[in-house]
């Protein structure tokens, strides 16, 4: 774990799967890792195309403040989720954008992850729906906030059997991703160093 507080955001259109994200997370950092969780969520018209989020606070002591302050980590699937929900992100946080719908991001984020979760969801399991899934493996890989096997159990447990194949294959793609780009980006500050 790289810190006991960590608060994730994650944005996008209605129907992008945000508020899954949130409770696939909630379940694996909460109740298979048995830290403090806070999860909100925000519905009404966002849910019909518009901006929508769910955030999530976890801790190892007990939260004292409900909503997220200063996002360590956030999902942006689209360009109004990412104008919207970055402004007040640290700036040594994590943004990871979805690069068919999000192509301009603020400058004072440093650690910027460009995964077309849309693109590895058909490339492995024929379905953009499961883009959700890719995502939840790229941000476990990422965030590193609970370990990437709890979170793998959280989407297993919370979708039926049938889908387990295919959720292992977008899950796995999103993880093998994730640290892809964590890779050139060491590899990169290397060269540069």
């Amino acid at each position: 774990m790289k810190n006991n507080h960590y608060e994730i955001r994650f944005g996008g259109s209605g129907g992008q799967g945000m508020m899954l994200l949130g409770d696939i997370f909630a379940k694996a950092a909460g109740e298979l890792a048995e830290r403090e969780v806070v999860l909100t969520r925000s519905y009404g018209p966002e849910a019909r195309g518009g901006a929508c989020r769910s955030e999530l606070i976890s801790d190892t002591e007990p939260i004292n403040y409900p909503s997220v302050r200063k996002p360590n980590f956030v999902l942006a699937m689209s360009q109004l989720a990412c104008d919207k929900y970055c402004k007040d992100m640290d700036p040594n946080g994590i943004l990871l954008i979805e690069p068919k719908f999000v192509h301009r991001v603020p400058a004072h984020i440093k650690n910027v992850y460009s995964i077309p979760m849309t693109q590895l969801a058909i490339d492995e399991t024929g379905k953009k729906v499961a883009a959700n899934v890719v995502a939840i493996g790229a941000i476990a890989a990422l965030s590193g906030f609970v370990d990437v096997e709890l979170v793998r159990k959280a989407v297993q447990e919370h979708f039926k059997p049938a889908l387990r194949k295919a959720n292992d294959k977008a899950f796995d793609a999103g993880v093998r991703a994730a640290r892809e780009e964590m890779e050139q980006l060491d590899q990169q500050e290397s060269k540069s160093a």
